[in-house]
């Protein structure tokens, strides 16, 4: 036999093989690890902070600058966050910051709101005169609402607001007073009000708070005499020199409103067709009076130079008729009356609109003051 090496050949099946299952075995473990472990877990953080930036979307919708500025930074932190644990922690930041902000948007409103009259404002435009008083009230809370950082804090503010308001309004308002004579007019938004006294105005003004006195203004006692068309029945004891209210009932709501106070009626004028015909007759046993006349033909007849018409007493007649008719306790309900009211020009545009129907659903009703 030649002499030489022997080689022995090795089977590499069971290196393999046992390669091949450790292989095997690793990626089952890392697909068990990624599958049950680290995919549930980005999924999970991925859902969190999907729900983190909408809830930070809530907060940027609040529209305040401080909530704008706290979003963007919770939402940087949002996407730099590793766990659900951080996410959460943040979001917990977030919630607590919408209600932060949703006060502070509540009061900033309420200042803007309190800074915005019917008649004057911070701005002014829109008819409406600008008031430095009320720019720098507005600008002044505006300011230290906003630096303002705690809930508590923050809401400490709204008696503050209110007190200011009412304040800056009542010193508004006099000051306007100051520039008028001892009697006012007094309007609320435009379309009601009435007639006062410089110390009844003042005393007006110290009994109310800024949700009121802002709807408020004074003017010049300057007014206009408008007809209103009314009847004995419903205003039976009006005469010229009283002192009424206006109210205005819409026929459509069921619902009366105040239209003037304290306004004068300067003239009263009855229906000639109710009282101007007499026809008096007085039988007395076999004695019988009589006395015909139609007090309209009468003055006709005057007017023309008729000397035995001019006789006749007719001076205040009609005011006599019904002041002795309400000494008697008895007056003609149907009497139809004008009376000749005394109210500014706005409030005169209005009961000539009503009167003269413009509008059918107005009925203009007035209360005699005692």
């Amino acid at each position: 036999m030649v002499g030489g090496p022997i080689v022995r050949k090795i089977d590499a099946r069971p290196i393999v093989g046992a390669a091949v299952v450790f292989l095997l075995m690793g990626s089952a473990a890392f697909g068990v690890y990624y599958f049950l472990i680290a995919k549930p877990a980005a999924e999970e953080l991925t859902a969190t902070k999907l729900a983190a930036f909408d809830r930070i979307n809530g907060l940027v919708s609040v529209g305040t600058e401080a909530a704008v500025l706290r979003a963007l930074d919770c939402s940087s932190r949002v996407q730099r966050a590793n766990s659900v644990a951080e996410v959460q922690a943040i979001l917990v930041e977030v919630n607590a910051a919408i209600q932060v902000e949703q006060l502070r948007k509540e009061l900033l409103d309420l200042v803007a709101v309190a800074a915005d009259g019917s008649h004057y404002s911070a701005a002014g435009g829109s008819g409406k005169l600008a008031a430095p008083e009320l720019a720098e009230f507005s600008a002044t809370m505006t300011a230290e609402i906003n630096a303002k950082s705690t809930l508590a804090e923050l809401e400490a503010c709204r008696a503050e607001i209110n007190e200011r308001a009412t304040l800056v309004w009542r010193s508004l308002l006099a000051g306007e007073l100051n520039k008028l004579g001892e009697n006012v007019a007094l309007f609320r938004d435009s379309v009601s009000g009435g007639y006062l006294s410089q110390a009844e105005a003042r005393e007006y003004l110290a009994g109310l708070g800024w949700e009121t006195l802002q709807k408020l203004k004074f003017q010049e006692y300057g007014t206009v005499e408008v007809p209103v068309l009314d009847t004995f029945q419903r205003t039976p004891s009006l005469k010229a020199g009283s002192r009424v209210n206006i109210y205005v009932y819409d026929l459509d709501t069921g619902v009366m409103e105040n239209l003037w106070f304290n306004a004068q009626v300067r003239g009263v004028i009855y229906s000639q067709a109710d009282i101007a015909r007499i026809s008096w007759v007085l039988a007395d046993g076999t004695k019988t009076e009589s006395f015909s006349t139609d007090i309209w033909e009468t003055l006709k007849a005057i007017a023309a130079g008729n000397t035995a018409a001019a006789g006749l007493d007719w001076m205040h007649y009609g005011e006599d008729v019904v002041e002795r008719g309400l000494e008697a306790n008895i007056g003609h309900y149907p009497l139809q009356v004008i009376y000749l009211v005394e109210v500014p020009d706005e409030i005169g545009r209005l009961i000539a609109a009503y009167e003269f129907q413009e509008t059918s659903s107005k009925d203009v009703i007035l209360v005699a003051r005692v």
